[in-house]
C-alpha cells in the first residue's frame, strides 16, 4: 500500500502528453485547449483612436486653458467611429471626435467635451491638455508579433474575443481526450432494464461521466461487464482502440467476485499501484495495457468519486497540459460537525461557504451518494486526527461545471 501522493505521481509519469489536434472556428474552439501560440498578426489599435466624445487639439494649443479663461478653436471636422477624415493638423484648430473613431495625424490628445462648450464651428476648450490625454496610440493595446495567447491554455471567453479583434476566424487546439467507462458487477443493471428484485443501477458511472463531459472529455463507451474475467478481459480488448484511458468501478477488494485485479495481471497489464493508503477508496488501482492506463476505482460510490477526483483529474491535466484541471487543497476553518478519529488518511463529505466547513451529521460511508447532492468539497482529514469546529482543514472542492 502506498501513499496517495506517491499514487498520483505514478500516475501522472504513466501518460503520454496529447499531441492530436484539429482546427475548429473560434466560437467552437470555446473551452478547448490551444494547441500553439497564437500571435497578433498586427497591432491593436492599429490606428490612433479617441477614448472619449470630445475634442481632438494640439496639446501644446490649450495651454493655459480653464474656465475662467478658455481657449477658443477653430472646429476643423467632426469624425465618428468607422468614419475616416483627411485633414492636416492647424494651430488653433479642433476635430470633434467621438470614442473609438480616429485621431488624424499631428494632434495629441483628446480634450472632453464635459470640458468645452460643445461648439460646432467654435469650441471652448476650459482645460490644458497634455499630450497622449485620452489618446489611443497604435499598438497601446499590444503590438504585432505580441503572443497573446500561449499553446497549452484552456480558451475562455475572453480568449475568443481577443482571437476576433486579431480577425482569426480559426485556431488549432489539441482533440477532446477520449475516456471509456466499464462498471463490473453481477447486480448491475442498464437503465434501459428494470431493476428487478436484487439489480442496482450504475450511478458512479454516469456521475464520473458528467464529470467528463463537463470539462470537455469525450466518453465513447459505457459497458457493465459481470463478475467474469473472460468477459471483461474481451470487452476491455474491443474497446481499449476506442479511448485514451480507461476507468473501471468495481471488483477490486479481497471479496469472493473480486476478480479484475488477477484478470489484468493473465492479460499481462502493467501493474503501477493497488491499494492507496485512504479511506474511502483504499483498494484503488492503476496499470497499462496496450499503452493504455486503466484506472481501476472502487465500486462503492462515494468511494469511486473520491478516488475519481483524486487521482484522474491530475492525470488529465498533465495530458491537456492544463494545471486547473489538478486539485488543489484550500485550508478553512470548520464551523460545524465533528469526525471521529480516522484509523488511516480518511476524505470526508463537507459543504464550504463563506462562513466556513459545515459537516454533516451522516455517516461517511463509501457507499453513501445522496449526501454528494449537499457537499462540495471534501476535507482531507490526517490518520489519528479528530475534527471539531473551529479546527482548521484541507479541503478540496469538487470539480465544477464549466
Amino acid at each position: 500500500m502506498i501513499e496517495l501522493e506517491e499514487a498520483v505521481n505514478l500516475l501522472v509519469n504513466s501518460v503520454k502528453i496529447e499531441t492530436k489536434t484539429e482546427k475548429l472556428d473560434i466560437l467552437s474552439a470555446y473551452g478547448r485547449i490551444c494547441a500553439e501560440d497564437v500571435t497578433a498578426p498586427f497591432p491593436v489599435p492599429h490606428f490612433p483612436k479617441s477614448g472619449m466624445d470630445g475634442y481632438a487639439v494640439r496639446s501644446q494649443d490649450t495651454k493655459g486653458a480653464s474656465r475662467q479663461a478658455p481657449i477658443q478653436f477653430q472646429v476643423a471636422g467632426e469624425i465618428c467611429a468607422g468614419d475616416y477624415l483627411s485633414i492636416q493638423a492647424k494651430p488653433g484648430t479642433a476635430i470633434r471626435v467621438m470614442t473609438g473613431s480616429v485621431v488624424p495625424e499631428g494632434y495629441d490628445c483628446v480634450i472632453r467635451q464635459e470640458d468645452t462648450d460643445y461648439g460646432q464651428e467654435q469650441a471652448e476648450i476650459y482645460m490644458e491638455g497634455i499630450p497622449w490625454q485620452n489618446y489611443c496610440r497604435i499598438g497601446e493595446d499590444f503590438q504585432a508579433g505580441t503572443c497573446m495567447i500561449p499553446r497549452r491554455v484552456r480558451l475562455g471567453a475572453g480568449h475568443i474575443g481577443v482571437l476576433a479583434s486579431m480577425g482569426i476566424r480559426e485556431i488549432t487546439v489539441l482533440q477532446e481526450p477520449k475516456v471509456g467507462i466499464i462498471s463490473t458487477g453481477n447486480e448491475l443493471v442498464p437503465l434501459t432494464s428494470p431493476l428487478g428484485k436484487v439489480g442496482v443501477y450504475p450511478s458512479s458511472a454516469y456521475a464520473i461521466a458528467a464529470q467528463l463531459k463537463a470539462q470537455g472529455v469525450q466518453v465513447p463507451f459505457m459497458e457493465i461487464s459481470p463478475d467474469d474475467a473472460r468477459v471483461f478481459s474481451r470487452m476491455l480488448d474491443e474497446r481499449i482502440g476506442q479511448a485514451d484511458v480507461i476507468i473501471t468501478t468495481g471488483a477490486l477488494s479481497v471479496g469472493k467476485k473480486d476478480f479484475l485485479p488477477e484478470a489484468l495481471e493473465k492479460i499481462g497489464a502493467e501493474r503501477l499501484f493497488h491499494g492507496v493508503n485512504m479511506r474511502p477508496g483504499t483498494p484503488v488501482m492503476a496499470n497499462r495495457y496496450k499503452e493504455k492506463l486503466i484506472l481501476s476505482l472502487s465500486g462503492y460510490p462515494f468511494a469511486a468519486m473520491v478516488n475519481f477526483r483524486l487521482f484522474f483529474w491530475p492525470v488529465m491535466a498533465r495530458m491537456v497540459g492544463d494545471d486547473s484541471l489538478s486539485w488543489k487543497k484550500i485550508r478553512r476553518m470548520v464551523v460545524e460537525g465533528n469526525v471521529n478519529a480516522a484509523k488511516r488518511r480518511r476524505f470526508v463529505q463537507a459543504f464550504s461557504d463563506e462562513m466556513g466547513v459545515h459537516i454533516f451529521d451522516r455517516n461517511h460511508h463509501s457507499s453513501v451518494l445522496s449526501e454528494m447532492l449537499r457537499s462540495n468539497c471534501i476535507i482531507d482529514q490526517k490518520q489519528g486526527s479528530v475534527i471539531s469546529p473551529g479546527d482548521m482543514v484541507d479541503i478540496l472542492y469538487w470539480k465544477q461545471d464549466r
